[in-house]
């Protein structure tokens, strides 16, 4: 589950965002400053819920490269951009984990605290303009 959940968030971050990972930060989740988060709950034969933790940093960014934008993002667009980000990682995770054939209800991004639980999964990314953390909870 790790395995896919990671390749579903370098996948996304490259195709989507235009970042590329400059290595597997798989040792450390802790994040050097503010951060946003948003989570993606999906139901299915399995239900739970995909968090997507970065650094506030990387939030321009994403959201430049996702718009094609130069210069600035207003912040809603860069929540909008981070809310989508984690809705593909989790399109593109949960086939890679419970197969092609199984179908999954996602339900729209929302703003999430940090959980106290620990995760059933997770992927640490890197990347020039800050860190971003991925999060699978399985109900």
């Amino acid at each position: 589950m790790e395995q896919a959940l990671y390749q579903a968030s370098i996948s996304t971050f490259e195709d989507l965002g235009l970042m590329f990972p400059i290595e597997n930060a798989d040792g450390s989740a802790s994040m050097d400053g503010e951060c946003s988060s948003v989570g993606v709950r999906f139901h299915g034969s399995f239900s739970g819920e995909i968090v997507l933790e970065v650094e506030d940093q990387i939030l321009p960014a994403i959201a430049s490269n996702m718009l094609g934008e130069d210069g600035p993002v207003e912040p809603q667009m860069m929540q909008d951009a981070l809310g989508e980000m984690a809705n593909v990682i989790c399109g593109n995770a949960l086939p890679a984990i419970a197969g092609k054939t199984e179908v999954f209800r996602l339900e729209s991004p929302v703003s999430v605290e940090r959980r106290l639980v620990a995760a059933t999964a997770k992927a640490h990314l890197l990347f020039d303009e800050g860190k971003a953390n991925v999060y699978i909870y399985v109900d």
